[in-house]
């Protein structure tokens, strides 16, 4: 939401710096009146338009900086060793895990702050509503000539018009009605009140923006204008029109949604009176308009485009400083000769196809540029996986993330026949049954076959979960651990109480929750969790298990008591 208030609100400066640039001074007000209703409606709809723009079909890396970096498989390692790597134990506290990091804390401070300005613009906007109807349903009623409600009141205020009503004090009627109802009538069939309407509507969203005010300004004068011409058209005297003008000038603030006789400044209301029409030639200068529009929707579709091929991995060699880091983002993972693969857009995207290509910047970094380019590889549950010694039926709904394999160090196969990695075949990722990662000396390089034919796969290879998991409740942090949790795991069935035994895990953490382990063994139908309760553990951490159980689908589980 708040990336399209960005753009709406850059998008209504652009447009209106364009128009105050160019056209303001003219007098082509029905032209500009309609170029300003652009500008509102542009700023309000293009930012939600998100269109794709054709690319090549390989993805490209981009240089960011990765919060939270995973140890990288070596090329040179053994492929029966160059597994997903294996998360750093960090110590946490519960209290840490659950608190908002600092730059959350000032997001929802801008949010309230927006929300706040967004309530508080509404809330004026209907009282003004409110004092309005009071207004016209009061005083004495009569249709003019062209059928609109002429609402004559008692007191001393500027008359001024809203849809089809028409608001004035008794005096004006008796005296000045013939003027006053030539601008007014203006004001209405020319249909004035829409804009202020969808002006309202923009400032409201954009309350923020300062140059939705100086719009809204130049959209009232404007206003004012197209009715002054009409008046003069009427065949009143323009220096008697003037003068009505300067009298009511001291007149009421009304609302502003109204259309008031006195208000916009009176200087240059006047001083357009006398001023002669602009070329029209000069019309063409609001085509800087559409060409901002266009230009804004090519800079969008860059931005939010959904094609595939927009997609990115981010890819960084890993560094000391930022190992001991956490971050509210999705978990980077470490694949094989490649280095991390981040964000949930780049994993659905490897849900739709096989295989990929990944193709270096030339503005990337070295260590970047050195690895070149890899194929990366994606299966899904039921394919048969290979590697080395080890052989195991791919479980999960997918494999997670992507193996990539640079082409510098791997031989990538498609059925025994050597892959392009600038000309992949397009292949959904449920045609890949089988994975074999193995050894073979052609210049110092590791093979991959990828098998899409029919495989028959041996009685003896069984999945790669496990089904049963162990969770170890401790009330509090153990003392000599080094780590300040209440919560551990291990995989398998295992009667022990010591955390030494256990893997350091957390309630609430996005490097290595709980409710990620109780999602992967939920996987298999005949899953059990045990959860060794220490004494002293507090009723809280029971209850708080048992609703994580509920919320992960677990329905086999048991406590054992210390």
């Amino acid at each position: 939401m708040f990336a399209y208030l960005i753009k709406s609100c850059l998008l209504l400066t652009l447009l209106y710096g364009g128009f105050a640039l160019l056209l303001s001074r003219e007098t082509f007000h029905r032209f500009n009146r309609m170029a300003l209703l652009s500008v509102l409606v542009a700023s309000m709809i293009l930012p939600a338009i998100h269109l794709s723009l054709k690319k090549p079909s390989y993805l490209s890396y981009e240089e960011v900086d990765v919060p939270h970096i995973e140890v990288i498989a070596s090329p040179t390692q053994n492929i029966e060793h160059s597994t997903v790597a294996s998360q750093p134990i960090l110590p946490e506290t519960e209290e840490a895990t659950q608190v908002p990091s600092f730059r959350i804390d000032i997001m929802q401070v801008v949010k309230c702050f927006y929300f706040f300005g967004l309530l508080a613009s509404v809330t004026i906007f209907i009282l003004q509503l409110f004092r309005l109807w009071e207004e016209i349903r009061s005083g004495v009623r009569m249709k003019d000539e062209f059928g609109n409600t002429v609402i004559i009141r008692g007191g001393d205020f500027a008359p001024f018009s809203f849809l089809h009503f028409i608001i004035i004090s008794a005096s004006d009627y008796e005296h000045l009605r013939r003027p006053i109802f030539a601008h007014e009538q203006a004001h209405i069939r020319l249909g004035h009140t829409y804009d202020l309407l969808l002006l309202e509507v923009v400032k409201a969203v954009q309350w923020f923006n300062p140059f939705v005010y100086l719009l809204g300004r130049d959209l009232k004068a404007i206003h004012e204008y197209e009715a002054d011409n009409a008046v003069l058209n009427f065949g009143i005297d323009a220096k008697t029109y003037q003068l009505l003008l300067v009298a009511k000038a001291v007149g009421g603030r009304l609302q502003t949604v109204c259309n008031n006789l006195s208000h916009h400044s009176l200087k240059k209301r006047i001083k357009m009176m006398h001023t002669h029409n602009s070329n029209r030639w000069l019309m063409s200068k609001g085509l800087i308009l559409p060409a901002l529009m266009a230009l804004a929707l090519v800079a969008f579709a860059k931005d939010k485009a959904t094609d595939h091929s927009q997609q990115t991995i981010v890819y960084e060699q890993p560094s000391p400083d930022k190992e001991q880091q956490t971050t509210g983002k999705p978990v980077e993972v470490a694949v094989p000769g490649m280095g991390i693969v981040t964000t949930d857009e780049v994993r659905g995207f490897y849900k739709d196809r096989m295989l990929n290509a990944f193709i270096p910047k030339d503005s990337a970094k070295d260590f970047i540029k050195k690895h070149g380019p890899a194929i990366a590889v994606f299966w899904l549950r039921g394919t048969w996986v290979v590697k080395g010694d080890n052989s195991f039926i791919e479980e999960h709904p997918d494999c997670g993330y992507p193996w990539a394999f640079h082409t510098k160090y791997y031989d990538v196969m498609l059925d025994g026949k050597l892959l392009d990695v600038n000309n992949l075949p397009n292949l959904p990722a449920s045609a890949l049954k089988k994975v074999e990662m193995k050894m073979k000396s052609k210049e110092g390089k590791l093979t991959v076959n990828l098998i899409t034919k029919p495989v028959q796969i041996p009685a003896d290879v069984k999945g790669n979960i496990n089904p049963e998991l162990t969770i170890l409740l401790t009330g509090t942090p153990p003392k000599d651990s080094g780590a300040k949790t209440t919560i551990w795991e291990r995989r398998g069935n295992f009667d022990g109480f010591s955390w030494k035994n256990y893997t350091i895990c957390s309630w609430k953490w996005d490097v290595d929750d709980i409710s990620v382990h109780l999602k992967e063994v939920a996987i298999r139908k005949d899953h059990s969790v045990r959860i060794n309760v220490c004494k002293g553990v507090p009723k809280e951490h029971i209850d708080r298990i048992k609703r994580l159980m509920s919320e992960n689908g677990i329905t086999n589980y048991k406590f054992v008591q210390q």
